[in-house]
């Protein structure tokens, strides 16, 4: 299962109903995040059964990242029952990103 593009209505509703949710906020823009973007579809696929894995366009949904607190792209947050579990800055690998993981789900 690829990403799922979230918009505000959609971010609400995910994060809240009682799931756990990797999202990841990015921008067109950013070098960064398309470079790291094959690794998190990548982690879309091998973790669905985990998490459900998500984007947030910074520029189409500027309030939902204010919000959050998003200062620097990409941040990958994780999230259940509506509360913030870890969150990472610029990932350097798929690696990286599923160390991230194991650390914030086996705690």
């Amino acid at each position: 299962m690829a990403a799922l593009n979230m918009n505000k209505e959609q971010f609400e509703q995910m994060v809240g109903g009682g799931k756990t949710v990797l999202v990841d906020f990015w921008a067109p823009w950013c070098g960064y995040c398309r470079r790291i973007g094959p690794a998190y579809e990548q982690i879309a696929q091998s973790w669905s059964d985990t998490v459900t894995v998500a984007k947030v366009n910074i520029d189409e949904e500027p309030a939902l990242a204010e919000g959050q607190r998003i200062d620097v792209i990409p941040t990958l947050v994780l999230y259940r029952d509506g509360k913030v579990l870890g969150s990472v800055v610029a990932p350097g690998s798929k690696a990286a990103i599923e160390q991230f993981l194991r650390r914030n789900l086996e705690g």
